[in-house]
């Protein structure tokens, strides 16, 4: 196979336009975008700029071949290329003391996220805040609403112990809702950070899939609720805004406890799964799967237990 990590994505995939007008990063249902042309349509239109390689798919012709002439019949559904929801729209991979690598979705930033945190003009792209740290959702429901926690729209949201060992399997938490008090002043979401992951459908412009983990000591792990964090996206980082003497602390801190504390095990499939299972940057496989590749050609037909 043909290994990718995640810079590849983001070198692949960033700067590629929105084009499918589709909730959560749009207004329109799954219906209208099928009607629209769905899928095929939306490749035409990549392909007529160049931006799909004519690569050969399972039925033996190239996709050129697949959705050639497949244009939209609804330009509100499925936008022009040149006339896009937004410019870049894919993913961008994260990195820094926090993390050596996570995923913001932004395809999902909204026009009252962006004039929050991307618009200073001192800072463009760029915003620091007081973070406020959950282990797992229970904690975050338990005090999400808490208004001793001082929760305000310059609170970055953070949530561990999520992953696919904390969990275990990585689950769709980290998209966290604001306190029902900023709910009602109008401020819907507030930068949400974790090692787990979130629905598609999820309209929350998250960062994701944060790996190493918190419960394989990473960064996650030594944060503490009143840190100052700063994410930057021009720069691709994101920082607890410490002195590498005081993590280096935390972290030996850490490591005399034993490590991250997560739930035991409820079953022997959790058991296996914490065992073996690989970080989120790596696709959160079982580590031994990717040695089992063309299986036929190189051990041979698997045999039969009846």
């Amino acid at each position: 196979g043909v290994e990718l990590d995640n810079n590849d994505w983001e070198k692949i995939g960033y700067n590629l336009p929105l084009l499918v007008n589709l909730q959560p990063a749009g207004k329109y249902l799954g219906e209208d975008f099928y009607r629209a042309g769905g899928v095929p349509a939306v490749v035409a239109e990549l392909i007529e700029h160049g931006k799909i390689k004519p690569a050969l798919t399972a039925n033996g012709k190239t996709l050129a071949d697949n959705c050639k002439g497949h244009f939209t019949s609804n330009a509100d559904v499925i936008k022009p290329f040149k006339k896009p929801m937004q410019k870049k729209a894919g993913f961008l991979n994260m990195k820094g003391n926090l993390f050596d690598s996570a995923i913001m979705k932004t395809s999902v930033i909204t026009d009252e996220f962006r004039q929050r945190y991307l618009e200073n003009p001192a800072d463009p792209m760029a915003f620091e805040g007081r973070a406020v740290v959950f282990d797992g959702p229970e904690d975050y429901h338990h005090r999400i609403d808490d208004p001793k926690m001082k929760i305000d729209a310059n609170t970055l949201l953070f949530i561990r112990g999520v992953g696919p060992v904390g969990y275990p399997g990585a689950a769709e938490v980290v998209n966290m809702r604001p306190p029902a008090y900023l709910l009602k002043k109008g401020i819907t979401s507030l930068p949400c950070i974790g090692d787990g992951r979130q629905s598609g459908t999820s309209g929350s412009p998250s960062i994701l899939n944060a790996s190493p983990e918190a419960a394989t000591g990473g960064g996650l792990a030594v944060l503490k609720t009143g840190d100052r964090v700063r994410i930057d996206l021009k720069k691709r980082t994101a920082n607890i805004l410490i002195s590498d003497e005081e993590l280096a602390k935390r972290y030996a801190e850490l490591k005399a406890k034993g490590g991250y504390k997560y739930p035991k095990s409820q079953t022997p499939w959790q058991d296996i799964q914490r065992g073996l299972v690989d970080e989120l940057s790596n696709g959160m496989v079982l580590k031994p799967a990717v040695k089992y590749q063309k299986i036929h050609a190189t051990f041979g037909v698997p045999r039969d237990n009846h």
